[in-house]
C-alpha cells in the first residue's frame, strides 16, 4: 500500500513519474522527511488513470532540500485525500469511494523544463525485434534477448504468426511471474481493447475456476488500518545552526541525552529501540521521576517539583526530594504501574486528610508546601461537563468508540476541532490543542460564573434534572432538597440552610403564578433551583 524511493538531494525543478492508478492512489514529494498530515504543500498528484502516463510534479520551489518520493494507496497514504478547497468559494472535491485503490509506477524522471517527457508507443518494438526507427537487431544474440525471429515477416500470414508468438510467451510470463515491462504493456492494451478475454462468458473452457476466483475475492474485506512504523534504513539528522534549514550542519549521530549517556546508537535502522530501551531503563533517573511527580500533581493539584514540564535548571526545586526518590524506586519496582502507583498514593493519610488548615499551618505554610492539609482544587473543565451530564441524568457511560461532536458522553470521547473549539470547556481552562501541556491553568474568573449563570449547556442541564424530579410527587419538598444535595453535592443540606431554600422556592412558585400545592409538580421551579445549586462553588470546587 506504501512505496517510498531512497532518500535524494532535489536538483531540478520538476520530477517526471511514468505511473498510473486509481481509487484515490497518490504520488508526493516528502521533503525533509517530514510527511504533512494535511493541507500539504508539497508537490503531489492523485493517480486517476488505469493506463500508464506522465505526471510532472513541480520542485522548484524545493531545490536544494532533501527529499523521497511516496507513493500510496488511498487508506495507506501519510495524508488524509479529500482536502477542503483553498480558494473561496471552490466546490468540494468529490470524496473518492472507499474500498479498492492501487498504483504503479515505471519510470522517474529529473529535468528542469516545464513540460513531461513525450509519451512513446514502443510496447511491441523490443517484442518484434525492432529498434525506436524500426530497424531490426543487428546482432543473433540481441534478436534472441528481445523474443524476435532470425527475419522479417514477409508476408501477413508470417506477421500473424509472429504475433500469435509474442502474445503467447506475454501470456506465458505473466502466468510465471516473469513479465517484463514490454510484455506487461503488450497484454495490457490487448485487454483494453478486448483481443484478449477476460469475461466469464467469454472464458467458458474455464468458467467455473475463474467464478470461484471471483467470489473469493469479493469476499476479501478491505482491512482495517492502524498507524504505526517500518524500521528501515536510517540515517543520522543534520544540525540547523539558528533553525536554518537551508544551511544544514553537521550530522548528529543518533543516540540518548547526553547529559546521561554520551555514546551514540550502534546501529543501521532508526534508533527507536534504543531509545525506547534507554528511556524505560530501571537506572534511567529521569523517567520514573518524572511519571510519579506527574501522578503526584494528578492526585494533589501540585507536583512535587511544581514545574512538571521541566525538571532543569529553570524548573522549580522539589519541595519532598527524598519522597520523589523514594516513589521513583517503587514505581520501576511494581513494574511501572501507573495504577499501582495511584492505588497506594489515595491509600495514603496525605490524600485522606482534611482540606481545612489549622492556624499554625496558615502561619508557617501558607502556600501549604509540606502538605498539612488538601488543598481545594477547582474541577477540570471536562469534569464539570460530566458532573453537569451525571447529576441530571443525561450521563451516557458508554466506553470507546468513535467520537462524536456533541453528545452525552463522557467528554474524554468528544471530538476536537482547533479551529472550532468547544466554548464550554474552554471557558473552564480547557488545554488548547496546539502543543503539550503537562498542567493545566485552573484560574477563577468572572466569564466562569456567567457561563454557569447563562449556558444554554446548563440551562438545559437544568431542565432535564428538573423533568426528573418533577416525576414523583410523593415526596415533600424537604425530602426532595435532602436529595438534590445529596446528588449534587454529596452532603445532605444543614438546618440554617433548609429554611432559607424552602423560601426561596416559595418566592419561586408565587413570581411563576403556582399554587402551594403544584410546587412539586412545577418544572420552571425546579428547574432554577437546579441551576441555583450547579452555581454553588462547592459544585466545581473540591476541598
Amino acid at each position: 500500500g506504501l512505496l517510498t524511493s531512497p532518500r535524494f538531494k532535489l536538483d531540478s525543478d520538476s520530477i517526471s513519474v511514468r505511473a498510473f492508478g486509481s481509487g484515490g492512489a497518490m504520488v508526493r514529494v516528502i521533503v525533509d522527511n517530514y510527511p504533512l498530515p494535511s493541507n500539504p504543500i508539497f508537490a503531489k498528484a492523485v493517480l486517476n488513470n488505469e493506463e500508464p502516463g506522465w505526471v510532472r510534479l513541480d520542485t522548484a520551489y524545493r531545490k536544494g532540500t532533501m527529499a523521497y518520493l511516496e507513493f500510496g494507496t488511498r487508506d495507506d497514504l501519510t495524508r488524509p485525500l479529500d482536502e477542503k478547497p483553498k480558494e473561496k468559494g471552490a466546490a468540494k472535491p468529490k470524496p473518492v469511494r472507499e474500498g479498492r485503490s492501487f498504483f504503479g509506477a515505471g519510470q522517474i524522471v529529473f529535468h528542469d523544463s516545464k513540460e513531461p517527457p513525450k509519451e512513446e508507443a514502443l510496447a511491441l518494438v523490443p517484442l518484434l525485434g525492432g529498434t525506436r526507427s524500426g530497424a531490426s537487431p543487428t546482432s543473433a544474440e540481441d534478436q534472441g534477448r528481445a523474443g524476435a525471429q532470425p527475419s522479417e515477416p514477409h508476408s501477413a500470414a508470417e506477421l500473424a504468426k509472429l504475433y500469435e508468438r509474442v502474445i503467447a510467451e506475454a501470456v506465458a510470463a505473466w502466468r510465471d511471474d516473469r513479465l517484463s515491462a514490454p510484455q506487461y504493456e503488450l497484454l495490457d492494451d490487448l485487454v483494453r481493447h478486448g483481443v484478449l478475454p477476460v469475461t466469464l462468458a467469454e472464458l467458458k473452457k474455464v468458467r467455473p475456476l475463474v467464478a470461484e476466483y471471483r467470489k473469493l475475492e469479493a469476499e476479501i474485506p478491505v482491512p482495517q488500518r492502524a498507524p504505526g512504523l517500518l524500521e528501515t534504513i536510517a540515517y543520522d539528522a543534520p544540525f540547523m545552526p539558528r533553525g536554518d534549514h537551508l544551511k544544514p550542519g553537521d550530522a548528529v549521530p543518533r543516540g540518548y541525552l547526553e547529559v546521561i549517556d554520551q555514546k551514540p546508537y550502534r546501529t543501521t535502522l532508526s534508533g527507536r529501540l534504543e531509545l525506547a530501551a534507554d528511556i524505560a531503563n530501571p537506572r534511567n533517573p529521569l523517567t520514573a521521576r518524572v511519571m510519579v511527580n506527574r501522578v503526584w500533581h494528578w492526585l494533589f493539584g501540585r507536583g512535587i517539583v511544581p514545574t512538571v514540564d521541566n525538571f532543569g535548571r529553570l524548573g522549580e526545586k522539589p519541595t519532598h526530594p527524598e519522597l520523589l526518590d523514594f516513589l521513583a524506586a517503587q514505581f520501576v519496582e511494581q513494574g511501572w504501574s501507573t495504577k499501582e502507583m495511584i492505588r497506594f498514593l489515595v491509600s495514603t493519610r496525605t490524600f485522606q486528610i482534611s482540606g481545612t488548615p489549622s492556624p499554625r499551618a496558615l502561619e508557617v505554610d501558607p502556600a501549604n508546601e509540606l502538605l498539612s492539609h488538601m488543598r481545594v482544587r477547582r474541577l477540570e473543565a471536562e469534569a464539570i461537563r460530566d458532573s453537569l451530564l451525571a447529576v441530571t441524568g443525561q450521563l451516557k457511560t458508554k466506553m470507546g468508540g468513535a467520537s462524536d461532536e456533541n453528545s452525552e458522553r463522557r467528554s474524554v470521547y468528544l471530538k476536537v476541532r482547533r479551529t472550532d473549539l468547544n466554548p464550554f470547556l474552554q471557558v473552564f481552562d480547557a488545554p488548547k490543542p496546539f502543543t503539550t501541556l503537562g498542567r493545566r491553568d485552573a484560574t477563577n474568573v468572572p466569564a466562569q460564573s456567567l457561563t454557569m449563570l447563562n449556558s444554554p449547556f446548563v440551562i438545559a442541564q437544568a431542565g432535564e434534572w428538573a423533568k426528573l424530579l418533577v416525576r414523583d410527587d410523593d415526596e415533600s419538598v424537604e425530602a426532595r432538597i435532602r436529595r438534590m444535595f445529596a446528588i449534587a453535592l454529596a452532603r445532605t443540606p444543614s438546618d440554617d440552610e433548609l429554611g432559607p431554600i424552602t423560601n426561596y422556592l416559595t418566592a419561586l412558585a408565587k413570581d411563576r403564578g403556582v399554587p402551594g400545592d403544584k410546587l412539586l409538580t412545577s418544572e420552571p421551579v425546579w428547574q432554577d433551583f437546579a441551576q441555583s445549586l450547579f452555581n454553588l462553588k462547592e459544585f466545581i470546587y473540591v476541598r
